[in-house]
């Protein structure tokens, strides 16, 4: 069993096919074994994303409304939630402060490290954010990019 943190950009890649999907699939499924943490923060980040899809008609709003149900069952069900606190707060922006990251990014990152901390365990951050992916790295993760495989 592995520790896997993802961040929205890589969760996507569940919901929708994409550069990726088949890769994040053979390990992200529940029948694979790993334990998959997600920060609370994409719960928002892949509504927003879903909404986003149906308003340039890649879905359609019977398509959105399952997907929200299953991101919905996935995160009470098979992810591990990284809560969104004070201690993810701070941490994130000590991360603004020392790298050229986007907020949110900053936010996934603290989220990662919090879990990885309370799990005692290695955790690879996985996101298809390549800056992210570069910091990640620099602050002692373990990374992957989904977009490296097709």
């Amino acid at each position: 069993m592995k520790f896997y943190f993802v961040d929205t950009s890589a969760l996507a890649k569940r919901y929708f096919p994409e550069i990726g999907s088949s890769w994040v699939l053979s390990w992200i499924l529940p029948s694979a074994g790993n334990t998959i943490v997600v920060a609370e923060l994409a719960f928002i980040e892949m509504a927003s994303v879903i909404e986003r899809r149906k308003r340039e008609g890649k879905i359609l709003s019977n398509q959105a409304t399952i997907l929200h149900s299953n991101l919905y069952l996935h995160m009470r069900q098979e992810y591990l939630v990284s809560p969104l606190d004070s201690t993810v707060v701070i941490q994130a922006r000590r991360l603004v402060r020392n790298y050229p990251l986007r907020s949110l990014d900053a936010i996934q990152l603290a989220s990662a490290k919090l879990a990885s901390v309370l799990l005692v365990e290695p955790v690879t951050f996985v996101s298809a954010d390549r800056d992210l992916l570069a910091v990640a790295t620099s602050e002692g993760f373990t990374t992957d990019d989904p977009n490296l495989y097709l």
